[in-house]
């Protein structure tokens, strides 16, 4: 009886603790910029949705993965080697959508670069 008994007890403690681990993951969308200093033109990703990440005190992990996996793509898919690739991230969307505006502004006003959409081209891939 009583081993019965410890042996429920282990399964809902089991249980209670892969709930709780499903439930610390979090939605996250991600930016992605690319550029260089020799080139007029600065490549964007659409804002992506990531589903099942689980951010680590409010740091994104494997962020660099990120950002070479955007650097690999400009490299052998679009032949732009060179490049230095950046990535934004939040749980906000909206977040995003203003920094890419200030991006936009810095890069196009200030720098007098021409903004490119990779479109559907590019998706990251969670590593």
């Amino acid at each position: 009886m009583k081993k019965g008994i410890f042996v429920i007890l282990l399964l809902l403690v089991s249980i209670a603790g892969t709930v709780q681990a499903k439930g610390n993951k979090d939605v996250v969308y991600i930016l992605g910029a690319s550029f260089s200093v020799t080139d007029s033109t600065v490549y964007f990703t659409e804002i992506q949705r990531l589903d099942g990440i689980v951010l680590e005190d409010g740091r994104l992990p494997h962020r660099h993965y990120y950002s070479y996996e955007l650097k690999d793509y400009m490299s052998y898919k679009e032949n732009l080697p060179g490049r230095t690739s950046v990535i934004y991230f939040s749980k906000r969307r909206s977040e995003l959508e203003k920094k890419e505006m200030k991006l936009k502004e810095r890069f196009i006003e200030r720098e007098r670069k021409n903004v490119v959409y990779l479109g559907d081209k590019f998706k990251f891939v969670k590593p």
